[in-house]
């Protein structure tokens, strides 16, 4: 994981940056009760001063927000739910040392617990939105692609604070020059700046009865410290619902990924605002909603909140030259569920068959392509026609979508299936599955929906469009004439239910 290394700091810095938090939490903890603080100039006795009156505003058990936030100033991070209920029985039953010695003694003995070093912002009656994968990484798939066209968006027509976790996963911070690119303007490559880049001085981002939402991939390792948020910290939890594969599905995905996804429905029971990508991902959402009657939680309002289904907007596109040859294009990153082996069996039956056509491959390594790979090399030796393309860029895809004659997507299970809603954006028809989004997307027209676990009937359906142009075409007219749902329509929806609360059903 790419790291936000800190330059080491001394006492009178550590004394600082407390004596800043402690201020900013003293804004709205106290209000006009902040005393003057004679001698704050010099490190530690500010904090000396507020230390004791925030501490007595804990005392109060109806003002969880106020110990939430109190240990967020104090330890530089988030406090998990364990955390605050220790907290919390100490200031009430308090006895013998005072119990700001106490809680900064802890603060001593736990000094990796999150940023001491860090000045804080507070982000009051706001929208915050957690972006730290994309901010990270350049993977640009599914999730990936879902944050960056809906980033921008919100920034263009509200005020988003867009924030990573710190390398402890502890707390939130500022995002970084090139991490900003990487959100808000993806496609926009040499817009970092060095100057920017050296100067940048992370401040940790701290929600206060604001929304803070969490579009992208979820980080299990901050699932203790998110479902504090939610249930004490007196802001909104919202979420985007994408998919409940790694527990639904869990004999398709690694262990590790039902272990984490356990740690992020963790958060989900307590969160207040839940987006599905599609009718199915909601039903999956509501359906635990509902299993939380069990543990006398009300759980978080799920609605549907459709994804987009425009093709991809890349400057310079054009289709590749088609060959002599009919060409079918299979999508997916490398992995069981994206089902690219049923297309390959199915292919090279077609092939023994004498029929002529091509098979591109475009997605990248998964968790595994144990199955795939080894029929891919064996085609390949056989000197069969196909082309493994890997992971491509944006204007790469766009290119092979609107150059195929058909596309398959047959996954085994999807939250939405984007691939197949921008193939039919770009006019191709699509061999997809004939049961849960992906069924809802070919509802509209452009599909031959199939049983993705039934060898014959895929079989069946590719040998059909490759033979039957008549039928090819028809698909291609009604994907043509399908309605187009716009990232602007999504982006809109999408804030009005996570971010401002409102019932877009």
């Amino acid at each position: 994981m790419p790291r936000t290394t800190a330059a080491p700091a001394g006492p009178s810095d550590l004394l600082r940056a407390l004596d800043q938090r402690l201020a900013q939490a003293a804004t709205v903890l106290l209000g006009s009760d902040v005393p003057d603080l004679p001698g704050s100039e010099r490190p530690g006795v500010a904090s000396s001063h507020l230390l004791p009156q925030l501490i007595a505003v804990c005392t109060d058990p109806r003002r969880q927000d106020a110990r939430w936030l109190v240990l967020t100033a104090t330890f530089g991070a988030f406090p998990t739910t364990d955390q605050l209920r220790q907290f919390g029985r100490h200031v009430e039953l308090a006895s013998g040392a005072p119990p700001q010695s106490a809680l900064l003694g802890q603060v001593i003995n736990e000094p990796g617990r999150g940023r001491v070093d860090l000045p804080m912002t507070i982000v009051a009656d706001g929208v915050v939105a957690e972006v730290d994968f994309c901010a990270r990484y350049d993977i640009h798939t599914g999730i990936h692609r879902v944050v960056r066209e809906t980033m921008p968006r919100w920034s263009a027509e509200h005020t988003v604070t867009a924030v990573a976790w710190i390398d402890q996963s502890s707390a939130l911070r500022t995002l970084m020059p090139h991490e900003v690119s990487r959100v808000f303007a993806y496609r926009q490559p040499g817009l970092d700046d060095p100057a920017s880049e050296a100067s940048y001085r992370p401040h940790l981002v701290v929600p206060w009865r604001s929304v803070l939402v969490l579009p992208d991939v979820a980080n299990p390792r901050a699932s203790d410290q998110l479902a504090a948020i939610a249930k004490f910290s007196g802001n909104t939890v919202s979420m985007i619902g994408y998919d409940m594969i790694p527990i639904t599905s869990a004999e398709m995905r690694p262990l590790s990924d039902t272990d984490a996804f356990a740690q992020y429905l963790a958060v989900v029971k307590h969160a207040h605002r839940v987006a599905g990508i599609s009718r199915s991902a909601t039903a999956e959402f509501a359906g635990f909603t509902r299993s939380l009657t069990a543990q006398g939680l009300p759980g978080p309002e799920v609605r549907e909140i459709l994804l987009a289904g425009e093709a991809p907007h890349t400057p310079g596109s054009a289709p590749r030259p088609h060959g002599d040859k009919p060409v079918v294009l299979c999508i997916g990153s490398q992995e069981p569920h994206k089902n690219q082996r049923a297309a390959l069996h199915a292919a090279e039956r077609l092939w023994h068959e004498g029929l002529e056509f091509e098979v591109r491959l475009v997605g990248g390594p998964g968790w595994s392509d144990a199955v795939l790979r080894p029929a891919v090399e064996r085609l390949v030796e056989q000197g069969r026609p196909i082309n493994a393309l890997g992971r491509v860029s944006e204007v790469r895809l766009l290119d092979e979508l609107r150059s195929a004659d058909l596309v398959f997507f047959a996954s085994l299970h999807e939250g939405y299936g984007l691939p197949v809603a921008e193939a039919l954006a770009c006019g191709t028809p699509v061999i997809t599955s004939n049961f849960g989004s992906q069924l809802e997307i070919a509802e509209l027209g452009g599909c031959v929906v199939v049983d993705p676990r039934d060898d014959d009937e895929v079989t069946d359906a590719l040998r059909r469009l490759l033979t039957r142009p008549d039928e090819l075409q028809r698909l291609r007219a009604e994907a043509v004439a399908r309605p187009v749902r716009t990232w602007d329509e999504y982006a809109a929806e999408l804030w009005a239910f996570l971010c401002a609360g409102q019932d877009v059903a």
